[in-house]
């Protein structure tokens, strides 16, 4: 990631006048907020501790980090012939659920499925428990990720089995309370310092022999924006996932799917923005309750100093794009008084996120609103091989060259909707490596040259990078194809579209080892209008083509395509003309610059 630092150029507003009303906004489209970048001066985040208290409560319950466990933090009920259980998933998220007997026999093992709560009815199938009557067991949930576990185990359990009936309830049973850090025995209150990124052990056993226990690394937390709350006395801090613990946290949804693009599985698979979360935290004393990386619960200490006030917020309309094509780009930014000014950045890296930052003066320190810009590469260029079967059962094989560009804008015009990102132009050749099979009036055949030129125009409905945004566009299209010694110029229109491979396509193609790479696929429809010979007249003309692209780097990429292609011309001289249908697959591979 590239960082680089910004200018400011004024934009004069003119003159206006406050009525005893609250105004509006005059420019309600700048609601998107750029965040602050957190610098170290700002905020400190200090190393996480694991906080414990099995004292205070004698062994019934444990305190860690703010979070509780105890007989209720996971519990098993046997109701209406069904094993009921719920559980604290602040504590353990879900997982596996395992009956254990005292002999350390495993004695069932189900996924349990639920947000803390989950039923199991089929009590006198083939998955049932294979328990005994009198015999005492416990329940474990147990959370298994990456390297590491978290786990909640009951108390004993007995249970009595008659022919019609069962009951279950907990076994008397005594423990010492204890606590096991890092495979040593440690004082039933204490804080232990550990480290983000090496794995923390932790056993807790209660009086009544219930344990919590998780070997978990500690993460680092990502903190993209801090801002002075409108609560008094409080900060606004956004981050990157896991929401902390003990918190009414906010998740802020990177993309905002609808119900049936989900349902479809048509979320975007470039791209694609990381869910947030958002939190107040007291600005005095403040500490982050976060879970590692394989469960568990840490706390992390914050010192917070002079944070930015919500009047410093800087805003970007709705409308602002969050790439380029340039090296040197620029969008208007909006203060809290409606003041807007244009913010002149740099993206010196292709094919890479680049950080800008514009700095904001504070009431006390000078504070850094950033975003984060990708600058994609505006061309491509590449090679292809296309056969090419006709509805006469001819094939011919054809070489192909492309070339496109997209522009960034119109000679620094930069209108949303006539010049920002919205224009393209490409180009292709073709030549017959075969000869195509062609027959006269008279019945006689001869194999002639194929040889196509193409070069079309296009125009983004919805602005955005090639290979990274969603678009349908319009197309303005001329072809010259040569057919022997016949030339024949066309021009025509069409409609485009491209976005990232869909997810549910997208799972599939992965699995295939040189397939498992970013993917972009479009499709176009040009219908050929009229030829700019006076002499050709056009019939039924028409290209459909779908073509894909997986992206083994950001630079090289390899690519493959099908469609259908109907030949309709005739020359009113002398009636000399075609009408074919071709389908045509290609393959090719090609680079971005």
């Amino acid at each position: 990631m590239n960082v680089v630092f910004a200018t400011l150029t004024c934009i004069s507003l003119g003159l206006s006048f406050a009525f005893a009303q609250t105004p509006e906004k005059k420019y309600p489209e700048y609601s998107k907020p750029l965040f602050f970048a957190v610098m170290d001066q700002e905020l400190k985040i200090k190393n996480p501790q694991v906080d414990y208290d099995l004292k205070k409560s004698k062994g019934k319950s444990l305190e860690i980090n703010g979070l509780i466990f105890d007989a209720d933090s996971f519990s098993a009920r046997l109701e209406n012939e069904a094993l009921n259980f719920t559980w604290n998933q602040e504590l353990v998220p879900g997982g596996e659920i395992t009956i254990i007997n005292q002999q350390g026999k495993e004695l069932w093992k189900q996924k349990a499925e639920g947000t803390g709560v989950w039923s199991f009815k089929d009590l006198k199938g083939a998955k049932a428990p294979q328990w005994k009557d009198g015999e005492h067991f416990r329940f474990c949930l147990r959370s298994e990720i990456e390297k590491g576990y978290s786990s909640l185990c009951t108390q004993w359990y007995g249970i009595e089995i008659k022919e019609s009936s069962m009951q279950m309830g907990p076994a008397k049973s005594e423990a010492t309370a204890r606590v096991i850090i890092q495979n040593e025995e440690k004082k039933l209150k204490g804080i232990e310092e550990v480290a983000v990124g090496a794995p923390v052990q932790f056993l807790a056993t209660l009086n009544n022999n219930a344990t919590y226990e998780f070997v978990s690394e500690p993460i680092s937390p990502v903190i993209k924006d801090m801002i002075e709350s409108e609560k008094e006395g409080q900060v606004t801090l956004t981050g990157e996932l896991p929401a902390p613990l003990k918190a009414e946290a906010q998740i802020l949804p990177g993309n905002d799917y609808s119900k049936v693009t989900k349902f479809l599985g048509f979320e975007s698979t470039i791209g694609a923005s990381r869910d947030l979360w958002q939190a107040d935290v007291v600005q005095k004393n403040a500490r982050l309750i976060l879970p590692g990386k394989s469960g568990g619960v840490f706390s992390y200490a914050l010192e917070i100093t002079d944070p930015p006030r919500q009047k410093d917020r800087r805003y970007i309309s709705d409308k602002s794009l969050l790439g380029t094509y340039s090296a040197k780009d620029k969008m208007t930014v909006k203060d809290a008084e409606d003041h807007l000014q244009v913010w002149e950045f740099s993206a010196p890296e292709k094919f890479a996120m680049n950080t800008a930052f514009l700095e904001v003066p504070g009431e006390k320190v000078t504070h850094k609103s950033y975003l984060d810009i990708y600058r994609g590469g505006a061309g491509e260029a590449s090679l292809r091989l296309t056969g090419v079967l006709t509805s006469g059962s001819d094939f011919v094989m054809l070489g192909e060259g492309h070339v496109s560009w997209w522009f960034n804008d119109v000679f620094g015009w930069q209108n949303y909707y006539l010049s920002k990102q919205r224009w393209g132009v490409s180009a292709r050749y073709f030549t017959s490596i075969t000869k195509l099979p062609a027959s006269d009036d008279t019945g006689s055949s001869e194999d002639v040259d194929l040889k196509v030129a193409q070069a079309d125009l296009r125009y983004r409905f919805k602005p955005g990078l090639w290979e990274k945004d969603e678009t349908v566009g319009l197309i303005l299209a001329y072809e010259s194809m040569q057919v022997g010694d016949l030339t024949v110029p066309k021009t025509g229109v069409g409609l485009f579209w491209a976005r990232s491979m869909p997810r549910v396509l997208d799972y599939w193609f992965s699995k295939i080892p040189f397939m498992n790479y970013p993917k972009w696929v479009d499709m176009e429809f040009i219908k050929y209008v009229s030829s700019t010979d006076s002499d050709i007249s056009l019939g039924n003309d028409y290209v459909i083509n779908f073509h894909g692209k997986v992206m083994w780097t950001p630079r090289f990429f390899g690519e493959a395509g099908f469609g259908s292609k109907n030949y309709y011309f005739e020359k009113k001289s002398d009636g000399s003309g075609a009408k074919l249908t071709t389908f045509f697959g290609t393959i090719g591979a090609g680079i971005n610059f």
